[in-house]
């Protein structure tokens, strides 16, 4: 099996901004590429944040949950078996989730973390908002008033009906937005490094997986390769035949 973690200036950007959010209730859009690692980054700064005692409230979008404010609600709850009777119920029911006080000396504080946000619909946005609304008493000074922080990461593109491709709009957000930061493509260093520590004693390997994402701009493509070639190689060492063919099969060269 390969496994590998490297740091990257996305995951950087996200955990710097996620920490600023956190201590001033603010709400931040981060986006960026696909397949740059921003899930996995988040896999890890959730850990990092859980461990220092932050309750993280965390929700991965799909097509299915990101078109109604019932469907959003309950993949939130259901992480925590809470059910509800009714939209309203379920709303009230995730603002219970959200109740931090990040600018007391004591008490919990709370980051709302929403992964594939580019799949929210704008009545879910609205619902996002009105949530977060209800922390100004406490960002204007009355620190026993509860707020949360809330952060979106999403692609800047994503498909829409028909298969059209689309520009990911947070419009009703905009106006309450902390922090809006475009998270960047791998750089060649990033790269190579990630090709390293997937085959850290096979250089033509590594030179042929930084090949790979000089031409795709992205992390993911590099790991679906070696994971691919590993599985063609059964149990012996990846070649670079194996590997090439791998890479065919996903659409290069």
């Amino acid at each position: 099996m390969i496994t590998s973690t490297i740091e990257t200036v996305a995951g950087s950007i996200l955990r710097d901004v996620i920490a600023e959010v956190l201590d001033g209730a603010g709400l931040a859009i981060l986006r960026g590429p696909a397949g740059i690692g921003k899930s996995f980054a988040l896999d890890l700064i959730t850990a990092e944040l859980e461990a220092a005692g932050v309750t993280v409230i965390r929700v991965t979008v799909s097509p299915a949950t990101g078109g109604s404010i019932s469907s959003f609600t309950r993949a939130v709850l259901s992480q925590y078996r809470i059910e509800t009777g009714s939209t309203a119920d379920g709303v009230e029911a995730v603002a219970e989730l959200l109740r931090g006080y990040p600018f007391r000396d004591v008490g919990p504080r709370v980051v709302f973390i929403v992964d594939e946000a580019q799949e929210l619909k704008p009545a879910i946005l609205e619902t996002i908002r009105s949530l977060w609304d209800r922390g100004d008493h406490a960002r204007l000074g009355h620190v026993t008033e509860p707020a949360f922080g809330c952060v979106l990461v999403g692609n800047e593109m994503f498909m829409g009906k028909g298969g059209n491709l689309r520009v990911a709009s947070f419009r009703p957000l905009m106006s309450r937005v902390t922090h809006n930061v475009q998270l960047p493509r791998p750089d060649k260093k990033e790269i190579a490094a990630l090709a390293a520590s997937l085959f850290p004693k096979q250089p033509d390997l590594c030179r042929e997986l930084e090949e790979l994402g000089a031409v795709t701009g992205n992390l993911r493509s590099l790991s679906v390769a070696a994971r691919q070639s590993l599985r063609g190689a059964k149990g012996e060492a990846v070649t670079l035949p194996l590997l090439r063919q791998a890479i065919r099969m996903m659409g290069g060269k």
